[in-house]
């Protein structure tokens, strides 16, 4: 009778497998047609503006994650589809993606379904700091790169002390901007690292960083810069140099990145007959550097090939070195992509002649360089 029971009751176990199996297989292929090839009807791509959708043509789901500034209400579908695939709404029409949108893909008297699902970006730029208010700031950097963001973002930029950070508080926020400056150390103020766990999440679930100065060093705080090699830094009281600092983009790297976003986003920054951009003229400078040293990466010494293999091992894609460095040795620009456990991207800008503020109370000409390439990154990431 045991063994009875046993075999009875694997058969029904099996039964049941065999159902499920069957139940899911059916859910999977709710928009396949096997009489049909898969090449006729689907949808190959869909794009509003410069934005992609992620097409499941299996489910029939499409789905668009929209910048900030989107009116859903009315927005131009781009779709490709293979030839003699008809498409309903067709490519070029404009649509209310308020709500999802049917859409359909018809080859000969075979129709596959989609349903367009369409979200906005949250708008705010946020800048977090350990004061009060932008008026309680002490360092004279990072108070005008403060009053800088709420000029050039009016209603879509809040100020949020690290006294206030909450995951609730950041709902609404697209770009954290975090800038942060002092003398005699290069440490991070302890408010900011007891926001650990607060900005950690807010980056594994998508939230975008902007980091200048010190505080690119919160990238290995929050664990995703994880190379170690942020070693290179600078917090003394300065000294008058007459000559232009400037920063390469890539005119000594093996892959160019003059025509990255943070370049060309939104305003396009110039550049030298070198073709560096210059951001700091001649004065006092504080030259406070956070920068990675690479030379361990393909040791020994500094070569050529460190920027890729740093990618490859840390998923960071240098963006700027200081000009005249012939090898790829020590990046002060890093944008750390996306990965499987951040869903978020970070640039991070560490170069010291980046300053917001001169000392000597003189007028830096090139202002509108470092202005632009903080500008372009938040945009950016704004999209992301």
């Amino acid at each position: 009778m045991k063994n009875k029971f046993i075999y009875t009751f694997q058969l029904k176990y099996v039964l049941l497998l065999v159902i499920a199996t069957i139940t899911y297989s059916c859910e999977e292929r709710l928009n396949y047609d096997d009489q049909l090839p898969s090449t006729l009807n689907i949808i190959e791509s869909v794009k509003i503006g410069q934005t992609s959708a992620t097409i499941d043509n299996l489910s029939g789901v499409v789905n668009f994650v929209l910048p900030s500034n989107t009116n859903l209400s009315s927005v131009v579908l781009d779709i490709k589809s293979p030839d003699g695939v008809i498409i309903s709404p067709a490519s070029g029409t404009t649509v209310n993606l308020t709500s999802p949108l049917e859409l359909t893909a018809k080859s000969g008297d075979k129709t596959r379904h989609y349903i367009i699902n369409a979200r906005v970006l949250p708008n705010q730029i946020a800048f977090i700091s350990d004061a009060t208010s932008i008026d309680n700031i002490l360092d004279e950097d990072v108070k005008a790169a403060a009053q800088w963001a709420k000029a050039t973002y009016g209603s879509r930029f809040v100020f949020i002390p690290f006294s206030d950070l909450t995951i609730n508080s950041l709902k609404t926020v697209n770009v954290v901007f975090f800038f942060y400056d002092t003398q005699g150390t290069s440490a991070l103020p302890q408010v900011s690292l007891d926001k650990k766990n607060v900005l950690t999440q807010y980056l594994v679930e998508g939230g975008k960083m902007l980091l200048g100065g010190m505080a690119t060093s919160y990238a290995e705080v929050i664990g995703r810069d994880k190379s170690g090699l942020l070693t290179i830094k600078g917090n003394g009281i300065g000294f008058v140099d007459a000559g232009t600092w400037s920063i390469d983009g890539g005119v000594n790297f093996q892959n160019d990145q003059r025509n990255n976003p943070i370049y060309n986003f939104t305003q396009v920054i110039s550049t030298d007959s070198n073709g560096y951009f210059p951001v700091i003229n001649g004065g006092y400078k504080e030259d406070h550097n956070n920068l990675w040293d690479l030379g361990s990466l393909l040791g020994p010494g500094h070569q050529k090939g460190q920027f890729a293999e740093f990618e490859n091992l840390y998923g960071g894609k240098v963006l700027a070195v200081w000009s005249g460095v012939t090898d790829e040795c020590c990046p002060g620009i890093i944008e750390f992509k996306s990965n499987s456990v951040y869903a978020g991207t970070i640039i991070a800008i560490g170069i010291g002649g980046m300053e917001w503020a001169m000392n000597d109370g003189r007028t830096n000409i090139y202002a509108s360089n470092i202005q632009g390439i903080y500008r372009n990154s938040i945009d950016y990431l704004g999209t992301k």
